[in-house]
């Protein structure tokens, strides 16, 4: 038994199993329900199935298995056997995936059999040595924990990337732990009684097991959220008696769009972050669900969460479309600072020069323990994305542009969609809020092509557009307006989230 030095990052895991044995831990797609007594045999077999292909202690294991009991029991064996886990992308490119996959040499490919038949004909996967078609065989041994030290990895995710080489964020023990410790105290049920959860975010999943939450998995294709079931998941909701949310704003439009009597629902919180939430989707929760406690999370890959705040706190913000977005007031757990805008590094002998007072727009940048410090051997996106300061800390470039005023924060934008004129700087976020106020378009995209023109794009739009009056009221809040463009299908985002504008298909 080497559970006697356990880590902290895995005791509350620890607990919840022992002392939560009978409660359910895992509702699958299929309904199907998985005890934490069931939860801990899983565990046990997948740490079984891990070690018999030689995983050990400084193993990296590529992890491509979907949302499910197999999933998290995987991963707890990764971890309890001191071994790293790997997630890619899965909206990766082919070309970046196999520059990742060449860079990190992983001892072990653990795919399910659907996703095996397709990738065995890919060349990505050609040098992959050794594989593992999921097969997890619950068993009743003790569940052997090794023991780890703060700095060891745990579990790296690898991002697209905009361009270059994609970034691996690695997650440490202590890092994990951190982070478990900022959502449980914000996310355990005030009357200390379970929640029965719906999410689409593994690492709050990994967070409500330590908890001794139940988790739903929604029934949706989470490649294709925009398209998703919305009836398949309020069947879930009715069915499992959900009381908390905790989706994406994509999923959350979705789903609630579709629920024409709250009544019927067992809904007690609903969370969501990830991407920009529009005024709309805030209104439509407020006004279905007034009740019950609706709540925002910024943060971000390397930073979760970084601020936070309730549904009605932004829309009370928002009265104020040109301030930008309201996203709260930071977590006790990290600090933020607003430094001057810069291209390019930003030296340790710089910062303190560049930290930006209140009410002052810059790039916002964050520490704490559950801030990421580093990347997978890629010192070019260190330098990037990271300070030293004078005292050794490692603060992150969130690569948001904001500024902080009265406790709170705001964004106005991403570093890379700032615009200059002659006549000054402008941001994207404060002009597409007010735009959505005045004009009711939720798909829009404030930006500046090439011949240094503002278009202001809608998607989305089914209905006739008077572009004079448009464009009259941007100019008359102040922003430059060349021309309004408007197109029937919705305007170019992100795979992942459905939110960061495609501005390269678009200026």
């Amino acid at each position: 038994m080497k559970n006697e030095n356990v880590h902290r990052a895995f005791k509350d895991l620890v607990l919840a199993l022992d002392t939560h044995a009978s409660r359910i831990a895992i509702v699958e797609r299929d309904g199907s329900t998985y005890t934490y007594s069931d939860f801990k045999m899983r565990i046990v077999g997948a740490q079984k199935m891990l070690r018999e292909k030689g995983v050990r202690k400084g193993s990296k294991i590529l992890v491509f298995v979907p949302m499910s009991v197999d999933l998290y029991a995987i991963l707890e064996a990764i971890f309890s056997l001191g071994a790293t886990a790997i997630f890619l992308d899965p909206w990766m490119k082919g070309r970046k995936m196999s520059q990742v996959i060449r860079q990190v040499k992983p001892d072990l490919f653990v795919v399910t059999k659907k996703i095996n038949r397709i990738a065995r004909l890919l060349p990505v996967t050609w040098f992959l040595k050794k594989w593992i078609v999921t097969n997890v065989v619950p068993q009743k041994d003790a569940w052997q924990i090794e023991s780890v030290a703060d700095s060891d990895n745990a579990l790296i995710t690898f991002t697209s990337g905009t361009s270059g080489q994609p970034k691996g964020a690695n997650r440490t023990f202590a890092f994990l732990h951190a982070q478990s410790n900022v959502l449980k105290s914000h996310l355990v049920h005030p009357a200390q009684r379970n929640y029965v959860e719906l999410t689409n975010f593994p690492i709050v999943a990994l967070a409500d097991f330590a908890m001794g939450n139940t988790v739903v998995i929604p029934d949706v294709n989470l490649m294709k959220i925009h398209q998703a079931d919305s009836q398949a998941i309020l069947e879930q909701l009715k069915k499992n008696k959900v009381n908390r949310l905790i989706v994406s704003p994509a999923l959350l439009n979705r789903i609630i769009s579709q629920i024409d009597n709250p009544a019927d629902f067992a809904l007690e919180e609903i969370v969501t972050g990830g991407a920009p939430i529009s005024n709309t989707l805030l209104k439509q929760c407020v006004s279905k669900f007034p009740n019950i406690k609706l709540e925002a999370i910024y943060g971000s890959t390397e930073a979760e969460p970084i601020a936070l705040t309730s549904f009605s706190a932004m829309l009370q913000e928002a009265q104020q479309p040109l301030n930008g977005i309201y996203t709260g007031v930071p977590v006790d757990a990290i600090q933020v600072k607003i430094i001057a805008l810069k291209t390019g590094p930003v030296l340790t002998t710089e910062l303190s020069q560049s930290i930006l007072p209140d009410g002052k727009i810059g790039e916002v940048i964050v520490t704490g323990d559950h801030v990421n410090k580093n990347y997978f051997e890629n010192e070019a996106a260190f330098v990037k994305h990271k300070i030293v300061d004078a005292n050794g800390e490692i603060w992150h470039r969130t690569g948001d542009v904001g500024y902080l005023k009265n406790g709170g924060l705001y964004l106005v934008g991403r570093d890379h969609r700032v615009m200059k004129t002659a006549d000054g700087v402008f941001y994207p976020y404060p002009l597409e809020q007010f735009v959505e106020q005045t004009f009711g378009f939720t798909d829009i995209g404030y930006l500046q092509n090439r011949e240094g023109k503002f278009i202001l794009h809608i998607g989305n739009c089914k209905t006739v557009v008077d572009f004079v009056a448009i464009i009259s009221k941007i100019r008359g809040a102040g922003y430059p307006i060349d021309e309004v463009k408007t197109n029937a299908k919705p305007l170019p985002r992100d795979a992942r989230h459905q939110s960061k504008l495609q501005i390269e298909d678009l200026i």
